[in-house]
């Protein structure tokens, strides 16, 4: 006996097998036990999800003489003659391959004969929105006002495509997309049925990677049964899908977050030498990060995860906000259509995961205000707030004045240009008042919207108080053009004086409001602060 697969050995002939369609299925049996069928139907939804199989059992139910719980009974003299393909009473037609107006003709002429065996007569027409506009309106009139034994069930994966006039002669029912659990569960059905062994973690990656679709998934675990015909482990799926473990998604998923380029490129090379597809990578990485941000944001959500991975997914979920997690996620979405048709995959997916991992590539208030939240987090955690040494008495109006008019009439290059890039000098490190003081004017530039200096201040690493000046040693020459413009200077000096006394002070090499700037420069400072390059006053 020639070998069937899966999907058409386990195609639900009962209401009961089918699944994922609970509201569809008892809305059908209603009107079959009360007798109340409808003469046009539209069964719309995602490929695989049951739409002709539902079709093909209500076509024999409203027939059956003796119905069971609103299916066939698979016994009487009707049902036994429908079974047979030759029957007369249920017509299937394919309007993939036959859309044309003379089909429709066909069925228009012959949908007045009464049926031969049964109480209606049938007419399933499958992908019905690949029928040509001519089709359509031959088939509005019967559609609208057919004979009582006729029953019309049409069924589409694009109802959009549908006319209106057509839309507005059915009763139409959306299928939905079959929950990852109970796809799992039938797929547990089926591999006792058939005595084979199995690991529900396989189980588990073959309905993801289903997506909600009963025919595909059946179909990928006919694929992994011939792979591994004894026994179905994960090891077994992760090689004949080339799907990629825990481990893999959670380490690229957490460097990208935390912006750390280099790993992500690395693990990503890692997938590539294992020959995995970057399509379906980026897939699985869409919906690990999905299953991320339910984990931050629904309370005791677990999702699929074991304990021990649940742990990981959570920390990374508290380490990052939902503003990160969701920009990272909307990239690697918006990018499937172009991995689906690109020459040079590997390019384009890390030209996607590193414009996901580069926050600062946002300019939205949003990206802003992530970063902001980020760059707070880490002076927390690292204590930098927490025990300040104690600032100096808040000076008074007539202070700041006089600072200020001093100020204004200092060279400006000269104050600044103390130390060369290339000196021997060690800088000293920053003590607990320096690191209040940074946080404190990062924080001021934001509040007073200055986000290039705000930037840059953040950019910076390298900083102490030293006397009555706070002093920056900027050696990126990027930042340091910027914070040494002499607007610039004047604003962080006040603010400076004003949060503790000190002077604000910029040491790393020449950077005076009339120098040229390098190409390397230029490049720099566009990947720092982006298009914008000066503050608004």
């Amino acid at each position: 006996m020639a070998y069937l697969t899966l999907y058409r050995k386990y195609r639900p002939d009962k209401w009961e097998n089918v699944i994922g369609q609970p509201f569809i299925v008892r809305t059908l049996i209603n009107q079959i036990e009360r007798s109340e069928v409808a003469h046009a139907y539209l069964f719309t939804g995602t490929r695989g999800t049951g739409k002709t199989s539902s079709a093909k059992i209500f076509a024999r139910a409203i027939n059956c003489l003796h119905p069971v719980n609103g299916s066939p009974c698979g016994e009487c003299e009707v049902c036994r003659a429908l079974q047979s393909e030759s029957n007369l009473d249920i017509i299937e037609l394919d309007a993939a391959s036959n859309n044309g107006v003379e089909e429709i003709r066909d069925i228009t002429a012959k949908v007045q004969y009464p049926p031969t065996t049964g109480k209606y007569k049938v007419y399933i027409i499958d992908e019905v929105h690949m029928l040509s506009a001519s089709a359509f309106n031959a088939l509005l009139k019967t559609l609208e006002e057919p004979p009582a034994h006729a029953v019309f069930i049409l069924a589409t994966t694009e109802v959009h495509k549908l006319p209106q006039t057509i839309l507005s002669r059915c009763m139409r029912f959306d299928f939905r997309l079959v929950a990852k659990e109970e796809l799992t569960r039938h797929l547990q059905r089926i591999l006792t049925n058939e005595g084979v062994r199995f690991e529900t973690g396989a189980l588990d990656l073959v309905a993801a990677q289903g997506e909600g679709s009963v025919r595909d998934t059946l179909s990928l675990l006919d694929m992994c049964l011939a792979y591994s015909p004894e026994c179905l482990t994960e090891k077994a799926v992760y090689d004949v899908l080339g799907t990629s473990d825990f481990d893999t998604l959670s380490e690229i998923v957490a460097a990208t977050l935390s912006g750390d380029i280099p790993k992500v490129l690395s693990e990503t090379e890692n997938v590539y030498n294992r020959g995995k597809g970057f399509q379906v990578l980026n897939k699985e990485l869409s919906a690990f990060i999905r299953e991320l941000l339910a984990v931050k944001n629904i309370p005791a959500y677990k999702g699929g995860f074991s304990e021990d991975e649940y742990l990981k997914v959570k920390a990374i979920a508290d380490a990052n906000d939902n503003y990160k997690i969701s920009r990272v996620m909307g990239i690697l979405a918006t990018g499937e259509g172009e991995l689906r048709y690109s020459t040079r995959p590997r390019i384009t997916f890390e030209a996607l995961i590193v414009k996901a991992a580069s926050l600062y590539t946002d300019e939205s208030a949003e990206a802003l205000k992530s970063r902001v939240d980020e760059l707070e987090r880490k002076l927390r955690s690292g204590n930098f707030l927490s025990a300040p040494a104690a600032p100096k008495p808040a000076p008074t109006d007539s202070e700041i004045q006089k600072r200020l008019t001093d100020f204004a009439g200092t060279d400006t290059q000269s104050e600044v240009i103390e130390a060369n890039l290339f000196s021997d000098v060690p800088f000293p490190e920053a003590d607990e008042r320096a690191e209040a003081l940074m946080g404190q004017l990062i924080t001021e530039m934001r509040k007073e919207r200055r986000m290039l200096l705000y930037s840059a201040l953040e950019a910076q690493s390298s900083y102490h108080i030293e006397g009555d000046e706070f002093i920056i040693n900027a050696t990126d020459p990027a930042s340091r053009n910027m914070l040494t413009e002499e607007h610039n200077l004047k604003v962080l000096n006040e603010a400076a004086f004003r949060l503790s006394g000190l002077k604000f002070k910029v040491t790393g090499g020449f950077a005076g409001g009339k120098t040229k700037h390098t190409a390397e420069d230029r490049v720099k400072l566009y990947e720092l602060m982006g298009d914008k390059l000066r503050d608004k006053k």
